[in-house]
Order: C-alpha cells, then sequence, then structure tokens
C-alpha cells in the first residue's frame, strides 16, 4: 500500500512537472551556444549535433555567417550563426520544424512585446545583462499567432 502510494504522488509530480515546463524566462543560450562564444567553441559544439552546409564571409562587416543542418532534432531544422571579425558568435537564428514550437516555449509571452500585422507575429524578450554577459534580445518570428518558423538572439545595444 505504501508503494502504490509512493508511486501515485511521483506519477502526480512528474505529470504537474511538465504541465509548467514552459520557461518562465527566455533562454541566453540555445543548443548550448552563448553569444561571444569563440568561433572555435562554437563549431566544436556544433559538429556534434549538425552539418556545416555553408559558410559565407561578410566583406563589409569583416566577420563570417555559416548555415548548419541539425543531424536529429525534431523541433528545429537548421541554425545560422555570424561570427565577428575577432571571431566572436554575435547572432544566431534557429529555424523551427513547421507547427512544432510555440512562442510559449522560450518564455511567457505576456512579457514579450509582440507586434503583428495579421499576417506576421513577432515576440520580442530583451534578457538583462548577467555578470560579465552582454544584454540579449530574443526575437522569435512567425507567420501562425501560436507556432513561430525562428528565432534569433542578438546583443543587445
Amino acid at each position: 500500500m505504501i508503494r502504490h502510494t509512493f508511486f501515485s504522488t511521483l506519477l502526480l509530480l512528474l505529470v504537474c512537472a511538465g504541465l509548467q515546463a514552459a520557461p518562465a524566462k527566455p533562454s541566453r543560450e540555445v543548443f548550448a551556444l552563448r553569444l561571444g562564444m569563440s568561433e572555435e567553441a562554437v563549431h566544436k559544439r556544433m559538429r556534434r549535433i549538425a552539418t556545416q552546409q555553408k559558410e559565407e564571409r561578410e566583406e563589409e562587416e569583416g566577420g563570417e555567417q555559416e548555415v548548419w543542418i541539425l543531424k536529429k532534432d525534431s523541433n528545429y531544422k537548421y541554425l545560422l550563426t555570424k561570427f565577428s571579425r575577432e571571431h566572436r558568435l554575435i547572432f544566431v537564428t534557429v529555424v523551427a520544424h513547421p507547427g512544432q514550437v510555440r512562442y510559449a516555449d522560450l518564455g511567457e509571452t505576456k512579457d514579450a512585446t509582440v507586434a503583428t500585422d495579421g499576417m506576421n507575429y513577432s515576440y520580442k524578450w530583451k534578457i538583462p545583462a548577467q555578470g560579465k554577459e552582454s544584454a540579449v534580445l530574443l526575437i522569435a518570428r512567425g507567420s501562425s499567432a501560436e507556432f513561430l518558423t525562428s528565432y534569433s538572439l542578438y546583443l543587445s545595444r
């Protein structure tokens, strides 16, 4: 009887935890990538989870952009990275599989600045500076009011 009660309670706790799975605050990282990371560290991480599709140098800004196809992710298809002249990650965009990721999966939508023209939607969260890390801007976009198409992390100015 005690064993049955214990497992019933454990099951109830797991179900309740699952219901509150949406993050209260948006994350400043995606796939363990953080803005400001070295290009070498980004490549080391990405080679484990993705295949590099394309790399482009930007003559004007002196940095480069890369496209990475994710190997086995049910929510996201690929991501784009952009590096500064100093080979630091300054921008990352993740593109979702259609109808897989909700805006609310990134953070509390009530805390976001929302914009729409009736056909396109954007949710913007400002993540405050933390310790030595700069403030970050997370912008999610999509053509659905519920599901996003992509989201990006930028250094906030």
